[in-house]
């Protein structure tokens, strides 16, 4: 996807024939739709990559639309352009998965690094369509919510790609060229912005999947160090028990006692202190 297709949702009201900032018609094939009473006929007419809404100072009515168009199509990346920031607002567009919230006037970097997003975006879908066919495609993974203009944007990539191939190993030189970084500059900057090295976020997301497959009471561990990318059962065992406090088997028997709910995500997300967008928009 060179050129991707952007589906421009005109809901201005400072000006009465807006325009796109002329990054967007560089980098974008723009379709306007000239009707938003007709706007789901548009989408489900048309072969776009995205669609993005253009709400200069929001309303209800103009994020309603939006919110009632991620409904419908949740497959489907929308970016939210505006002149009006505020954090309610970029907590909004977080819950209502926004793929991308740019405040007017876009600068060519911050449009860059949301080109970059949406192409990775395309690519995980495709691949996700040719390993199963039959199945719908994979939603936009949970740790892209939102992306704002800090370095969590270029790390997006790397945060995709470790969600698809945790059950393989994965190198930095290969992560870091994704990010479009040499592997020096990826490594410092992951660190400074999440607090942990690369290689430890990989370990950790490995750990939070294994909690999430021993759940199952018929579960072996050892197939479960295996799924997901340990090659010894006695090695995950032991980085188990380092990062979430106990042994695979002790947790286990603890959740089955416990009875937890399925919506333990957040709960070992913050055991294993792995980098949560949500939380960091939230609080901020």
């Amino acid at each position: 996807m060179l050129r991707p297709k952007l589906l421009w949702v005109d809901l201005t009201v400072s000006v009465k024939h807006a325009e796109l900032p002329p990054v967007f018609s560089e980098g974008c094939d723009i379709q306007v739709c000239s009707d938003i009473n007709r706007l789901n006929e548009t989408i489900e007419s048309s072969s776009i990559d995205a669609i993005c809404f253009d709400i200069d100072y929001p309303e209800h009515d103009g994020l309603n639309l939006l919110r009632q168009t991620k409904i419908r199509y949740p497959q489907m990346p929308i970016l939210l352009l505006t002149l009006q920031h505020s954090e309610s607002l970029a907590v909004w567009a977080f819950r209502t998965r926004v793929l991308d919230f740019l405040v007017k006037p876009v600068s060519r970097g911050e449009f860059h690094r949301c080109l970059q997003t949406l192409r990775y975006v395309a690519e995980v879908s495709s691949q996700q369509r040719s390993r199963s066919p039959g199945d719908h495609v994979a939603p936009i993974p949970p740790e892209v919510p939102l992306t704002m203009r800090t370095d969590d944007v270029r790390l997006l990539p790397a945060l995709y790609y470790v969600k698809q191939n945790f059950r393989f190993k994965i190198r930095n030189e290969k992560v870091s060229e994704l990010c479009g970084m040499s592997p020096f500059r990826f490594s410092r900057t992951f660190r400074e912005t999440y607090d942990i090295t690369f290689q430890d976020y990989v370990v950790r997301y490995r750990i939070l999947e294994s909690c999430r497959l021993l759940k199952n009471p018929n579960t072996n561990i050892t197939d479960v160090a295996y799924a997901i990318g340990f090659n010894d059962a006695s090695y995950f065992s032991r980085t188990f028990r380092r990062y979430v406090g106990i042994s695979p088997s002790d947790y286990c028997t603890e959740f089955k006692s416990e009875e937890r709910s399925a919506n333990d995500t957040d709960y070992f997300r913050a055991i294993l202190n792995l980098p949560d967008d949500r939380s960091a928009n939230s609080a901020s």
